[in-house]
């Protein structure tokens, strides 16, 4: 359990300088950035969860060994 808090925790840090430097590259304001940052992280999170569930799901499905 320990392990996965850490991946977890590695993984959201990431994500906010993927997101942050998207961000910044995106709007040439500090303002707009900003205020587009937290909607911008939530996409960027969503995305990885429905791509996990898929990979899961296909796991299952097609690579399952009985």
């Amino acid at each position: 359990m320990n392990d996965l808090f850490v991946h977890v925790l590695l993984f959201l840090l990431a994500s906010v300088a993927i997101v942050g430097m998207g961000t910044c590259y995106a709007d040439a304001e500090d303002g707009p950035a900003l205020r587009n940052f937290p909607r911008r992280l939530l996409v960027f999170l969503g995305g990885c969860g429905v791509l996990t569930l898929v990979m899961l799901l296909l796991e299952h499905t097609l690579a399952s060994v009985h």
